[in-house]
């Protein structure tokens, strides 16, 4: 069961130890995000679960090669106790940001391949995105289309944008939420949110006149 992140000096003790060879703090770690992290990743990915845990674990390695270099926020204590509600530690900023550039390589590659290979897109005369459709569903993931424009449109954003639009329309957080688990003011995930859904659906319209 995932467990959240509430004291800070108990995970920059963890990550020390990590840092010394100690296999059971980053067994613990792991257990600290794994839940979350997948479940965004599997949202990000259209409801691709497989893909989603071998990225989640990709990531997981990818930091613990990089944690001896990894420095804590200045003000580390006071973003772990404002933050504990929302389950964002210490390492949330970063570990989000590596997952999310190895899930938009993903999709890039697959919109590659949708391209060369992939039937269209189904057409649909509501010129907004899925993520906004998806909003007034109960199930995002019942959505073929979304999940189509997922890989083709969502590829195309930032890697910060890509996160604040997912776990702003797809996982139901709020801005004050994602600013927790993403390291930044609420102004600037707002922003975000903003941005990527102009880009997204700018993508959108190119899809459906490509398959016109």
């Amino acid at each position: 069961m995932e467990q959240q992140v509430s004291d800070s000096d108990g995970e920059l003790a963890l990550i020390e130890r990590v840092t010394h060879g100690d296999a059971e703090a980053f067994r613990y770690l792991v257990v600290l995000y794994e839940g979350r992290l997948i479940a965004y990743l599997t949202q990000m990915l259209g409801g691709d679960k497989e893909n989603a845990c071998d990225i989640a674990q990709e990531t997981f390695i990818a930091v613990y090669q990089t944690l001896p270099h990894w420095k804590p926020p200045a003000n580390a204590g006071a973003e772990a106790s404002g933050h504990a509600g929302y389950g964002a530690g210490l390492l949330a900023p970063w570990l989000y940001r590596i997952a999310t550039n190895r899930a938009l390589s993903l999709l890039r590659k697959q919109e590659v391949r949708r391209r060369m290979h992939g039937p269209a897109v189904n057409r649909s005369e509501n010129r907004e995105t899925p993520f906004e459709q998806g909003a007034r569903q109960s199930s995002f993931e019942d959505s073929s289309i979304a999940r189509e424009l997922l890989r083709a449109a969502l590829s195309t954003l930032d890697e910060d944008d890509a996160a604040c639009l997912v776990l702003h329309y797809v996982s139901g957080e709020r801005y004050g939420e994602i600013a927790a688990r993403l390291g930044m003011s609420s102004e600037a995930v707002r922003k975000r949110v903003s941005r990527a859904l102009i880009a997204l659906r700018k993508a959108y319209r190119l899809l459906d006149t490509e398959v016109c």
